[in-house]
């Protein structure tokens, strides 16, 4: 890194839609468009992504931890596709972390995203308990702490062959699920959704011709 057990695949459940369709909460935590530019992580007030941290995360207010500005997560990702050819899969680009406001510890969010061969193992499912999701044309699982999404995206010039033959992957870690029991479907979904837009900032600034995240997560 850089710094249901179902049988087949499944829609997320009924609640992601509901909850996405009702996102109009206030937010302490805002952004304007020249840092979204900058950087990958802004989160604005009353935004999906907004309502779906406060969530999961279980607070009012949240800090943000930036790792990479959008031009190096794309200069590193281009260069890792590349790369693929030689590698079943590619060290993780390390994106943003968010994490209750004024609160020590492990508990947070964190997003990281790069490249698999869909020849390699790892695109099949290896997540505990994962229970698999398939939206959009992205796919992958969750668990309690765990989002694995994969989708296709097509890029220009060069890199258009390469990008064909690997998905993109990304990652969310929810570390403040950890130890918890009261983990439901509905928290797993808002989890995949909150992964699946964090995945579409990482799309739209690689320029994927084939705009796989377009849609909303439902």
């Amino acid at each position: 890194m850089r710094t249901s057990g179902p049988d087949a695949f499944k829609p997320l459940a009924r609640s992601t839609a509901a909850l996405l369709a009702a996102l109009a909460l206030a937010s302490c935590t805002s952004g304007g468009s020249e840092a979204k530019t900058e950087h990958l992580c802004t989160v604005t007030a009353a935004s999906q992504e907004e309502a779906l941290l406060r969530g999961i995360l279980r607070a009012d207010g949240f800090e943000t931890d930036i790792f990479q500005r959008t031009s190096r997560v794309v200069e590193a990702m281009e260069e890792d596709l590349r790369a693929t050819g030689s590698a079943k899969k590619t060290l993780s680009t390390s994106l943003c972390a968010y994490k209750p406001a004024a609160q020590a510890g492990v508990e947070r969010a964190r997003f990281e995203a790069g490249w698999v061969s869909r020849t390699s193992k790892d695109v099949e499912p290896s997540l505990r308990e994962g229970g698999r999701f398939d939206v959009n044309g992205a796919f992958g699982e969750s668990n309690d702490t765990f989002t694995k999404l994969l989708v296709q995206c097509d890029m220009p010039g060069d890199l258009d062959a390469p990008s064909k033959s690997a998905w993109l992957y990304a990652n969310g870690s929810y570390t403040v699920n950890i130890g918890r029991t009261d983990i439901d479907q509905a928290a797993r979904d808002r989890q995949t959704a909150l992964t699946y837009l964090m995945a579409r900032r990482v799309t739209d600034a690689l320029g994927c011709e084939n705009k796989p995240l377009e849609k909303a997560p439902v």
